[in-house]
């Protein structure tokens, strides 16, 4: 099935994707499909801000002076108004590919989101292509261990272990050395990672540029994870995370691997916002409580069950951050 009929005669359109290995690989599968069925249309690359589920009006405006002809979204799960922004810009040309949960589809957009392992591996789904490598980092990059436990999809990844002599622990490092561009804020580098997987995905895994960025993150996370927390409750763990590094999901999911019974909680500043994550394991919580109660608070919030993620506007922290506290302690009891 050709989902992008209705850009044949189309020459120029741009992906805008998410940051991280789902959405990273989601784009090199699709300029691939481009490059292979589609090579006279120039599908160039845009990124939000990083940690940003959203495009500012400097964006929006940046988007329309390129002259692109149609937008592909992939991993972003873009708010129903930044979709419909996009529907009125693009008028039957948005092509939205996700696999979260999202609100109703806008009917002037081609809207393909269904529940799967990783965005890339839906796209795969959607166009017809092999759950070959890029699908199945992708597929580890999203689940991580849990991908084992899939008995529809895991048959995939183990074939593709088989096929390049990869092992399971190879494509956990794969992921870290693709998520390792955000981490180090290098917009650059996310887009020179993407042409490497469109060449050759393997090539990652002797890129010294990569190796780098891990051995910067490690030390980071290390030294950050060290810190004493402040104690809001028994049970409710605080860190305040202070560095240049887009790296506050990672040190939050190690400071949950090494307290699994604590509610860890942590907060950033970055890019003129704050940025707070909930986490659990072990505890008796449902993270999507949080993320229900920072909507009503007018703020941007996403997760699943055991993980919040809520960005606080940095003239609003003062007035915000205590009442999420609070109710943070009125839900863990």
């Amino acid at each position: 099935m050709d989902v992008f009929f209705d850009a044949a005669n189309l020459r120029k359109g741009v992906i805008l994707h998410h940051w991280d290995t789902d959405g990273i690989v989601s784009a090199a599968v699709l300029r691939n499909y481009f490059r292979a069925n589609k090579p006279n249309v120039k599908l160039e690359l845009f990124m939000p801000t990083i940690t940003n589920y959203y495009i500012t009006e400097d964006q929006f405006s940046y988007l329309q002076a390129q002259g692109y002809e149609f937008v592909i979204t992939c991993d972003l799960n873009l708010p129903a108004d930044v979709v419909a922004r996009l529907a009125e810009l693009w008028p039957g040309q948005v092509y939205f590919f996700d696999h979260h949960h999202h609100p109703a589809p806008h009917p002037n957009v081609h809207y393909y989101n269904k529940p799967h392992p990783a965005c890339a591996s839906h796209i795969a789904e959607i166009l017809e292509l092999p759950y070959d490598l890029l699908p199945v980092m992708a597929m580890v990059g999203d689940r991580e261990e849990s991908i084992q436990q899939d008995t529809q999809f895991y048959p995939y990844v183990r074939e593709t272990m088989a096929e390049h002599n990869l092992t399971f622990s190879q494509l956990l490092h794969a992921r870290r050395l693709i998520d390792s561009n955000y981490i180090m804020d290098d917009y650059q580098g996310i887009q020179e990672t993407i042409q490497l997987l469109q060449d050759d995905p393997l090539a990652i895994f002797s890129d010294v540029r990569l190796e780098k960025n891990l051995q910067t993150i490690d030390a980071t996370i290390a030294q950050l994870v060290s810190n004493e927390p402040q104690k809001l409750s028994e049970v409710v763990w605080f860190w305040p995370i202070e560095t240049p590094l887009a790296i506050l999901s990672h040190v939050t999911r190690s400071l949950s691997r090494q307290y699994p019974d604590k509610i860890i909680v942590t907060r950033q500043h970055k890019s003129g916002q704050f940025t707070c994550y909930v986490r659990r394991r072990d505890a008796k919580f449902d993270a999507r409580d949080m993320i229900a109660y920072a909507h009503g608070l007018g703020l941007n919030s996403g997760g699943k069950e055991e993980v919040a993620g809520i960005i606080i506007p940095e003239d609003r922290v003062e007035q915000i951050f205590p009442q999420l506290q609070t109710k943070l302690l009125e839900l863990a009891v």
